[in-house]
């Protein structure tokens, strides 16, 4: 057995500065492809974080199924299922179907349709929140639970679990460094970590100092945190715990399912009988199209 700290460095950059080279010398028409976005785009891709790691990224031709297919013809499956967006598979035809009769009729008005009827009536039956609006993205969903509890409560601050990710917003991008609320990205408000308090997932006595001072609007979190490092699923009592500190301190509790939805009808809230006050679903409730809950 060898210890990670004798493994050869050098040998191992060595190793991987081949395999790029090999995977970069078999992908051409990537390679011309983020040269000509470049020109247009930082790093050569539409989203910053497609290029979040130093190697570079492939782009896609089209999907089918579980899996897709590159511009240089190279097929993959696709474990990360588009961050769970495409939990449904790629060009699933039912979806293909339905978003071609839509189309067919158009597909913005500005104004209701009876569709968003439908779909609000199947959510209020499947999860224990009664009222629904729709929005472009899970990240706005989550935004909008904010702006909400701190209209209905009167208070700033927000509480979430270390290691989170519930979108791309200014509170949602603060986090523990050092022991101490940080942002985690550039070209934040200054003033956002003070709106922003952290407490650790799994302990109610960091729940419970976090609530203390009287002032957080709303607690935001997963059933089970699935955007840090591993899957952290929540132990024995905890959600009851979680329950009753929030409503002993007046604040309201807000239940992220963007990904664990996916766990059946009702999604994780409904499999471990919780009860929020708010609840917000994206991802793969619109079949990798824009629009969230």
């Amino acid at each position: 057995m060898t210890a990670l700290g004798d493994l050869d460095r050098a040998r191992i950059g060595e190793l991987h500065a081949r395999e790029v080279a090999r995977f970069q010398g078999a992908r051409p028409r990537s390679l011309a492809m983020i040269a000509r976005a470049r020109a247009h785009m930082p790093n050569g891709t539409p989203m910053a974080w497609m290029a979040y790691y130093d190697d570079q990224p492939v782009y896609i031709d089209h999907g089918l199924g579980a899996g897709f297919t590159d511009v240089d013809g190279f097929s993959y499956l696709d474990f990360n299922a588009s961050d769970m967006a495409m939990f449904c598979g790629h060009a699933n035809p039912a979806i293909v179907a339905a978003v071609r009769a839509r189309v067919a009729r158009s597909t913005q008005f500005l104004l209701p349709t009876e569709e968003s009827v439908e779909v609000a009536e199947e959510l209020a039956r499947r999860y224990p929140v009664p009222l629904w609006q729709f929005t472009l993205s899970a990240t706005q969903a989550n935004t909008e639970a904010i702006r909400l509890a701190r209209a209905a409560t009167g208070r700033e601050v927000v509480v979430l679990f270390e290691g989170h990710y519930h979108g791309h917003f200014e509170e949602g991008l603060v986090d523990l460094e050092g022991g101490r609320a940080a942002a985690t990205q550039r070209g934040l408000s200054k003033g956002v970590t003070g709106r922003v308090r952290i407490a650790q997932f799994n302990d109610p006595d960091t729940l419970r100092a976090a609530l203390e001072p009287g002032d957080v609007a709303l607690v935001l979190t997963e059933p089970a945190m699935s955007n840090s490092i591993h899957l952290l699923l929540p132990e024995p009592g905890w959600h009851a715990a979680l329950r009753d500190l929030t409503r002993r301190h007046g604040t309201l509790l807000a239940i992220d399912e963007t990904h664990t939805h996916v766990v059946g009808p009702g999604g994780a809230t409904g499999m471990w009988h919780l009860d929020p006050d708010i609840l917000t679903i994206g991802k793969a409730v619109a079949g990798g199209l824009l629009i969230d809950a």
